[in-house]
């Protein structure tokens, strides 16, 4: 094989990636049912930047194609054979307090901030210069390669969806949404909302008119805020700032008269990993559980903590693990409640690659029927496993090894990437061993450096799933 700097060639690119993605990052594609409408499904912002990114590869000569606003691609190269590469171009909501604002992106420090950042319009932008770098360099693929961009990923994929029902399955291909060296194992995912009955006319001390947090059911809420009215609002006034600082949790407890609003700051994480940060709910549920409200109430607030406190789902018996991916995650991602009306509890779930999901539904609906509470499933992603021998495993990684020196192992993850939305498909970077994995947090961004290492690595990728009509 011909010897290439790959790195080389794609730093060349250093300056027009930043910009394409600074441009693409500035625009707030997050879903917005206020301006959605049948030509543009999940919001005006988000069909903004799916336009954005298929002007940029048609500006540069590639062809591209509009899904009537649920996907679109940007493809070249001549073929039979079809090598897709999967990202997305929604993001989650944008919570707390930013150093430069979530949709102002900046490049500080080698470091570029901004909400998508790394999840995942950084790494859509690396492998589209990955196939600017080889049409540049005037490579003629004996496959296509097909960039394909979906703009429902943060929610239930109706993008993919809509998208494969009416083009062409890759053969084969790798998505930019998660971490190198390789995922070859994707845990099940169930999304739902659970509902509890309402406590109707509550009549002591202290009423909870509403309590709620977060906004996304693949993100650990940062921000929760409940509201109380009744007797000795002081009283709570004090108990609440000292819950605070004795739990180390940033908040403010809002007094007037006979109301009180209380908030508290947790951390936010991606629902995959809920232990990098910290549920604003469970946390505001542990001090409202202390004060005295309708036993009901009380009773209802216990359970939420109980359940949901322990983010591998013991508390709700769902304690399950395996050898190839690890234990089941459990995410409290949303949360509502308001006097007379049935709570809703919005759950992201992740179970391991070799249990059923049977198995998880079974034990779920027995502690949900215990509590009389009901379930509405909203999205199920069934567990994606590819053999470690497989060819495409083996040139992935073989190309990360061979660009990177590091040896380090492919890997099982609990996040649900686009790869389970391929025939055969893997997640493939862009996050490097080590790196910061700031997805869903504030200040989410991306190191300039390991992105250029990421349009190599993925140059080459395709260079050799396409430089053979056979492989």
């Amino acid at each position: 094989m011909e010897r290439i700097d790959w790195f080389e060639k794609a730093s060349a690119y250093k300056e027009a990636y930043a910009e394409v993605l600074k441009g693409l990052v500035s625009i707030p594609s997050v879903y917005d049912v206020s301006t959605k409408t049948d030509k543009k499904p999940f919001g005006e912002k988000i069909d903004e930047a799916l336009l954005y990114m298929l002007q940029t590869g048609g500006n540069d000569g590639f062809s591209t194609k509009y899904v009537d606003g649920y996907a679109g691609h940007i493809e070249y190269g001549k073929g039979d054979g079809l090598v897709g590469v999967l990202g997305h171009l929604d993001v989650v909501p944008a919570d707390g307090e930013w150093t430069y604002g979530a949709f102002h992106p900046t490049l500080a420090e080698g470091r570029l901030f901004g909400r998508g950042t790394l999840d995942d319009k950084g790494p859509v932008v690396a492998a589209y210069f990955a196939m600017k770098l080889l049409k540049d360099m005037g490579h003629e693929p004996k496959k296509r390669i097909r960039l394909i961009m979906g703009t429902d990923e943060e929610r239930d994929w109706q993008c993919m969806e809509y998208y494969f029902q009416r083009e062409e399955m890759p053969d084969t291909g790798f998505t930019p949404d998660a971490d190198f060296p390789l995922i070859y194992a994707e845990k099940g995912i169930i999304d739902g909302y659970i509902s509890l009955p309402p406590v109707t006319a509550q009549s002591d001390m202290l009423r909870l008119e509403h309590f709620e947090g977060g906004k996304a059911l693949n993100m650990v809420p940062g921000h929760a805020e409940a509201l109380l009215t009744g007797e000795r609002i002081k009283q709570v006034e004090e108990s609440y700032i000292a819950f605070l600082a004795a739990e180390g949790f940033d908040g403010k407890a809002e007094a007037k008269e006979n109301t009180i609003r209380l908030s508290l700051s947790g951390k936010a994480a991606h629902g995959s990993t809920p232990e990098k940060g910290s549920n604003a709910v469970v946390a505001l549920a542990k001090f409202l559980v202390s004060l005295p409200m309708h036993g009901k109430v009380t009773e209802k607030l216990s359970w939420l903590v109980e359940k949901f406190e322990d983010y591998h789902g013991n508390g709700i018996n769902l304690g399950l693990t395996d050898d190839v991916s690890g234990p089941l995650t459990l995410n409290l991602g949303e949360f509502s409640m308001k006097d007379d009306q049935a709570w809703q509890i919005g759950v992201n779930i992740r179970y391991p690659v070799t249990t059923a999901y049977d198995t998880v539904t079974s034990r779920l609906f027995t502690q949900l029927a215990e509590a009389g509470a009901g379930f509405n499933e909203t999205s199920h992603l069934p567990s994606l496993y590819v053999e470690k021998d497989d060819p495409l495993v083996q040139t992935l990684l073989a190309v990360y090894r061979r660009q990177t020196g590091d040896e380090t192992d492919i890997l099982a993850i609990g996040g649900g990437t686009y790869a389970r939305a391929m025939k055969k498909g893997v997640a493939f970077g862009p996050l490097f061993p080590g790196a910061p994995d700031s997805a869903h947090q504030q200040d989410e961004h991306i190191l300039l450096e390991d992105m250029l290492k990421a349009i190599a690595i993925y140059a080459e990728a395709l260079y050799l799933l396409t430089k053979d009509e056979h492989l």
